[in-house]
C-alpha cells in the first residue's frame, strides 16, 4: 500500500507516517523542509523524502505525476498565522495562510486524481476552526471552512469510483505548531505560558490535549476497508472542546 503524506516531518503528518509505517505501508512523505523529511524516513526506513511548498501548483503537479498509484492521500501541511481585521500584517496572512491551507489542498487532490485507484482513500486534516471562530484567526478559519466545502464536493464527485474523501477536525493537539500557537498568543497577552496553556485546558472537557498519535489513528481508521461506506464527513477529536 502506498501512502502519500503532506506536512510529513512534525505534528499529526509524522505520527501518520509512522503509523502507516508500523502496518507496512510504503510512505511518500511530503513537507516543505527536506530535512525533517529526511529524519523521518531515516527512522522508518520505508518512506521516500520529497520537498514541496503545497501552494504552489505546478511544483504539485510535478511531484505527484512521478508517483506510482496513491492508494491512500492524507493532506496534512498546514500553517497558522493570525492578525485582526485592520491589522497591517492582515492581507499578508490571509494570503499566506489559505495558499497553504486550502489552495494546497486542492493542488494536491487535483494533482493526485489520476493516481487513486477506484476505491482509495483521501483524509483531509482540518480543524476544530473548521467548524467555528475564534478572534484574530479570520484566515485560518476561512481555510479550515473551505477544506470541509472541498471535502464534500470531492466526496461526491468521485463516489462513483468508491474513493472516499473524509476530514478529521482535531481541537488543541500537543504538536510544534499548537505549542508556537500558544507562545505567539501569550507573548501578544502579556501572559506566561503556562497560564495561556491552562486557560485552554480548561476548555477541554476531558481534561487534555490531543495527542497526534491519536488523530493518526482516526485518519488509519477512515482509510481502512472498516470505512469503506463513510464519505463526506468531518470527525471531531477535541476531547470534547467543540461537538458541532
Amino acid at each position: 500500500m502506498n501512502v502519500v503524506i503532506t506536512g510529513a516531518g512534525s505534528g499529526i503528518g509524522r505520527a501518520c507516517a509512522q503509523r502507516f509505517a508500523a502496518a507496512g505501508a510504503t510512505i511518500y512523505a511530503l513537507g516543505r523542509r527536506i530535512e525533517p523529511l529526511k529524519a523521518l524516513c531515516a527512522e522508518l526506513r520505508t518512506a521516500v523524502p520529497t520537498s514541496v511548498d503545497v501552494g504552489d501548483g505546478p511544483a504539485v503537479r510535478r511531484v505527484f505525476a512521478e508517483l506510482p498509484t496513491v492508494d491512500v492521500l492524507v493532506l496534512n501541511a498546514g500553517l497558522c498565522a493570525t492578525a485582526d481585521l485592520g491589522a497591517p500584517e492582515g492581507d499578508a496572512v490571509w494570503r499566506s495562510v489559505l495558499r497553504t491551507n486550502l489552495d494546497g489542498v486542492f493542488h494536491c487532490l487535483d494533482a493526485a486524481l489520476p493516481h487513486l485507484p477506484d476505491g482509495g482513500r483521501v483524509v483531509v486534516v482540518s480543524s476544530g476552526l473548521g467548524k467555528l471562530g475564534r478572534a484574530g484567526y479570520g484566515a485560518y478559519c476561512a481555510a479550515k471552512h473551505g477544506v470541509l466545502g472541498l471535502v464534500r464536493a470531492a466526496a461526491q464527485e468521485l463516489a462513483p469510483r468508491r474513493i472516499t474523501v473524509n476530514a478529521v477536525c482535531p481541537g488543541w493537539v500537543d504538536t510544534p505548531m499548537a505549542r508556537a500557537d500558544l507562545a505567539r498568543a501569550a507573548e501578544a497577552r502579556a501572559l506566561p505560558l503556562g497560564a495561556l496553556r491552562s486557560e485552554a485546558m480548561a476548555g477541554i472537557p476531558l481534561g487534555r490535549f490531543v495527542e497526534a498519535a491519536e488523530v493518526a489513528e482516526l485518519i488509519a481508521f477512515l482509510a481502512s476497508p472498516a470505512a469503506a461506506m463513510i464519505t463526506g464527513e468531518a470527525y471531531n477529536l477535541s476531547g470534547g472542546e467543540f461537538t458541532a
